[in-house]
């Protein structure tokens, strides 16, 4: 059993465009878990002002300062994940140290890594990719989110993007050509599952560009040591019994999380 155990152990190497906020301590979560499963895992990830502290492992991308460059030659051109050529060729290159069996992508947004060298290194290695994606991003000429703007052109190909101005930010309107790059880009991969963590977002993918690969919904968990029901005085102590208590929480909370909603609500 112990043989078998072994062999089936793997080198997983994750990428996000942080290692904090939500969708940073995802990464963090699922790297650690593997682990603790006995995988060798790595996260990776640029330099930038949210970061948390850094594991020994961890791969640094870039540093603050080249992310930044990367993130204004973006700005200025209009071509997101186009620049950041020798940070991913040097990231490349740990990867051929690593020989990781699975790639696990998060949000590839915001010009740290060169995709389409990204792309072109899983497709002639042929590595098993996993893609979580906590957004819209990766079948859209641009925008992380389109619901606020009832844009539905992503789904045959953007142009004259009304969001232009909006994360991640960009003086000229590339989003035609984006959209077909990537397309290019990330279709074909021989071995790739998306990941969503919602049905309705699933749904979405399934109507992309995206919807060759297999689409698996895995809810965003929570630590049930706790977050589960137990005695307390929160009603009596601010007093809110018999009344109706609603709970939102996000990350930057905007009307783009709803919190226009629960203004309403209130």
């Amino acid at each position: 059993m112990s043989k078998i155990n072994v062999k089936m152990k793997k080198t997983i190497v994750s990428i996000n465009l942080t290692n904090a906020g939500s969708t940073g301590k995802i990464m963090r979560d699922v790297s650690a878990l593997a682990i603790k499963d006995g995988h060798k895992a790595y996260i990776s990830y640029p330099g930038n002002g949210a970061n948390t502290l850094s594991q020994k492992d961890d791969i640094h991308l870039c540093n603050i300062v080249f992310n930044r460059i990367n993130r204004y030659i973006t700005y200025i051109t209009g071509f997101n994940g186009c620049s950041a050529w020798i940070s991913t060729f040097v990231f490349l290159k740990k990867l051929d140290q690593l020989s990781p069996d699975i790639l696990h992508f998060h949000n590839l947004h915001n010009s740290y890594i060169n995709l389409p060298m990204l792309f072109k290194y899983v497709k002639k290695h042929n590595i098993k990719v996993i893609w979580t994606l906590h957004d819209c991003w990766a079948f859209t000429g641009k925008c992380p989110h389109f619901v606020m703007a009832k844009c539905d052109k992503w789904m045959t190909g953007c142009n004259n993007c009304t969001q232009i101005h909006n994360y991640p930010q960009a003086m000229v309107d590339r989003t035609k050509t984006m959209w077909k790059l990537k397309r290019k880009w990330f279709t074909g991969v021989n071995d790739l599952t998306i990941v969503t963590p919602s049905q309705w977002l699933a749904e979405l993918v399934r109507q992309s560009y995206l919807k060759e690969y297999p689409i698996k919904v895995i809810n965003n968990g929570i630590n049930l040591n706790v977050f589960t029901p137990t005695k307390s005085d929160f009603r009596q102590k601010h007093h809110l019994d018999g009344k109706f208590i609603l709970l939102g929480v996000a990350f930057g909370w905007d009307d783009r999380k709803g919190l226009d909603v629960f203004v309403q609500l209130s």
